[in-house]
């Protein structure tokens, strides 16, 4: 017996999510190990030097050996730390990169379960693409290339204030941040190969499904239906300054970095209880609009902006919705979660 459109969603965005962000943090973990503590100890160690040489973190540096030697320690750390991850990440990657793509294909079998009422074989899994792993092995140059920058920005020359040397260090510290997006982006990649490999065997359709606290952008492509062998439309954002209308079309997700949003295949045929699954997709993301359930990566500007388009835009919103959206508008700012 199929599910109900909130039990798919349910399915999708909360169990099968919980999955691909449990393989993300595993494959980053490995790649980064214990580098933000290194960091942490590295900048703590930098300061209590500076602090002992020149009185204080606002006192200036004098020029000389001191500076050079506080420096010349900062710099060897630097190395020590980015080149183990430079040595380690690609691997560590590249090894989640066979278990991604079979999750896609597991994830995409279940949810064609689900939502047909009947049990399907799994498709074979094809080899892991050479572009992921490509992509995969191009995590150590962008390492390399914040290592440089920090280094380039700790010389004697470039140092005179504990602000410029914590320049150096953030440089430095931003290639942790810059993995695990990078790590991110192509774990869901390849997920996103496995599940077109169950749309192909099974589907005429497919739907795109975001999470419910997506982004602007994500949010204006969930409930979206082509064809299987057709695109998405490119440059779809609920917020009007961010749309490209002449933006190229689309294969899939990720649109961005930590982006888990995911395309399924679907059948008109299939109809589980309740509204139809696409409309129920939508439907949440207007909610999720209108009430500004926004991440700390999107400013209340942009969701602002999202929620008067969705006013203008949609002409049957449920009345809380239009209730809160006109209120968040004419405040300026969306009340706080409960």
């Amino acid at each position: 017996m199929p599910y109900s459109s909130d039990d798919l969603m349910r399915l999708v965005q909360d169990d099968h999510t919980s999955e691909v962000i449990d393989l993300e943090k595993q494959a980053a973990g490995r790649a980064i190990g214990s580098s933000d503590r290194a960091f942490e100890d590295l900048i703590r160690s930098t300061l209590a030097a500076w602090t002992r040489t020149f009185g204080g973190p606002n006192r200036p540096s004098l020029p000389g050996d001191l500076l050079r030697r506080i420096l010349a320690a900062a710099q060897t750390a630097v190395r020590r730390i980015l080149d183990g991850v430079a040595d380690r990440a690609p691997g560590a990657l590249a090894d989640q990169l066979g278990p991604a793509l079979t999750m896609g294909v597991v994830q995409g079998t279940a949810f064609v379960r689900a939502a047909s009422g009947r049990r399907r074989r799994e498709p074979r899994t094809s080899a892991v693409s050479r572009v992921l792993r490509d992509e995969a092995h191009r995590i150590r140059n962008m390492v390399v290339e914040r290592r440089d920058r920090a280094l380039f920005l700790l010389h004697p020359d470039r140092v005179s204030r504990w602000s410029h040397v914590m320049a150096g260090l953030g440089a430095a510290r931003s290639a942790l941040p810059a993995v695990r997006a990078h790590v991110a982006w192509v774990i869901n990649t390849a997920i996103h190969e496995g599940l077109d490999a169950v749309v192909r065997a099974t589907a005429p359709l497919r739907v795109w499904v975001a999470e419910a606290d997506a982004c602007v952008r994500c949010l204006a492509y969930t409930g979206h239906v082509v064809k299987s062998d057709e695109p998405f439309p490119g440059g779809l954002s609920w917020d009007p300054r961010q749309r490209r209308t002449r933006a190229a079309a689309i294969d899939g997700p990720p649109l961005h970095a930590h982006c888990r949003c995911r395309v399924l295949p679907w059948r008109d045929t299939w109809r589980p209880d309740g509204i139809p699954f696409p409309e129920a997709l939508r439907r949440e993301a207007e909610r999720s609009i209108g009430y500004g359930r926004a991440r700390p990566s999107e400013s209340r500007t942009v969701r602002l902006r999202a929620a008067r388009e969705l006013l203008r835009a949609v002409d049957d919103l449920l009345p809380a919705v239009e209730t809160t959206a006109r209120t968040a508008i004419r405040n300026g700012r969306f009340p706080a979660a409960a």
